[in-house]
């Protein structure tokens, strides 16, 4: 991962065409989440994205315009640590004559996150433990964070042997569809005997691909809420 802010924008500047894109819209009310792909970077002018035409996009239409305020996160997985990167922008211009693109101002200052195998992102996303046979609900919790090998979740205490045993951790994402993942637990941990919280190491039990995708959701969605938090 990049050590300085130049290194950062540089890495910036040579992420590749075709990069997936959530663009979330700051609006008044509640903020609007639009995925796009990356057209090109023009190195501290601008960053040119996709023009969407879906439904979610034309629902969007009324704040798509010159000077809206946007957040731009961008997730790169063709380098040995998988990135995220985010920052705020706002739209310069819109396009839709020789091709359909929303060019936004290049952003003063960057977020960046590395998915690593072995360094865990100190995460706080609601989640639940189902039950792998049954799908009933085991426990309900949050998890506290996240690797793309695996992470530890808090919740309450579940009744019988757990150590290596697998169940499905179900997340609620920015989509309203539950995201659902098989685990198997490693360890457990009782962290506050008054409410009964037990913290429970889990290893991810799917193919690479499948949880990188998983894991970038996740950390997308704890960027999501920092940023609400923040405005």
């Amino acid at each position: 991962m990049p050590g300085t802010a130049q290194d950062e924008f540089s890495y910036l500047d040579h992420v590749s065409c075709n990069t997936e894109v959530h663009l979330q819209i700051l609006t008044p009310t509640k903020p609007i989440r639009l995925r796009t792909r990356l057209i090109g970077v023009d190195p501290k002018s601008s960053i040119i994205l996709a023009l969407g035409g879906d439904k979610t996009w034309l629902a969007a239409k009324d704040f798509i315009r010159d000077g809206q305020s946007v957040i731009v996160r961008l997730f790169n997985s063709e380098v040995p640590e998988a990135n995220i990167l985010a920052f705020r922008s706002t739209i310069n211009s819109i396009f839709t004559a020789a091709g359909r693109w929303l060019v936004l101002r290049y952003p003063d200052e960057l977020q960046q996150v590395a998915l690593r195998q072995h360094s865990r992102l100190p995460i706080n996303v609601a989640a639940k433990l189902l039950d792998n046979e049954n799908k009933e609900q085991s426990t309900q919790g949050h998890l506290s964070d996240i690797s793309i090998m695996g992470g530890a979740y808090i919740g309450n205490h579940i009744k019988g042997v757990v150590i290596d045993q697998k169940f499905s951790l179900c997340l609620s994402l920015a989509d309203d569809e539950e995201n659902n993942i098989t685990i198997t637990i490693k360890n457990q941990q009782l962290i506050d005997a008054t409410n009964e919280l037990y913290q429970y190491g889990f290893v991810l039990e799917c193919e690479q691909g499948e949880a990188d995708s998983f894991v970038q959701k996740i950390i997308l969605q704890h960027l999501s809420q920092e940023a609400k938090t923040a405005e």
